[in-house]
């Protein structure tokens, strides 16, 4: 059965995931950081129009795209595509993935439920993280459930059960 992607776009450029800071005994996450998950919560709430949560094995895809910094000369401008500096990609996949799977503390916060798109992020199974530069910055969001496609080898052929590579052993 096919079931259609969840796609969502967060305005602005994206907030990494970062550890939790501390006052005292006391630890909490950081206010920015905060705030962009509950605003990452809100899309994705809003891109499930009360589906339900996916199961299974997913494939998650993120695209964040930074604007290019004006600071940048016009010719270092014009070759800016590939963002390899700070975030790091991962860091970014994990404070969304943890915004739109079960999250009890965030759902205390927006009174969402605490589950959005999938119940737990171990369900993802293939994850694409890209960084680029582009005119304005956005977060663009896909979660599909790996049933849904049709896995091929590298020659194209369907993939035999027990992986995508295509290696032979």
């Amino acid at each position: 059965m096919y079931i259609s992607p969840i796609i969502f776009t967060i305005p602005g450029a994206p907030v990494p995931f970062a550890r939790a800071g501390s006052f005292g005994t006391r630890r909490f996450t950081p206010t920015k950081q905060r705030d962009y998950m509950l605003q990452v919560r809100a899309m994705a709430f809003e891109a499930m129009r009360g589906a339900p949560l996916l199961e299974g094995p997913l494939t998650m895809d993120v695209r964040a795209v930074y604007q290019v910094p004006e600071t940048w000369s016009k010719k270092r401008k014009a070759a800016a595509y590939w963002k390899d500096s700070r975030p790091d990609a991962d860091n970014i996949a994990k404070a969304i993935m943890d915004c739109i799977g079960k999250n009890e503390s965030l759902a205390g916060y927006d009174k969402l439920p605490a589950a959005l798109v999938f119940g737990d992020d171990a369900q993802v199974a293939h994850l694409n993280v890209v960084k680029i530069y582009g005119p304005v910055a956005f977060v663009r969001v896909s979660v599909e459930a790996l049933e849904s496609i049709e896995c091929q080898d590298s020659a194209g052929r369907p993939a035999a059960a027990g992986g995508l590579s295509g290696a032979t052993t």
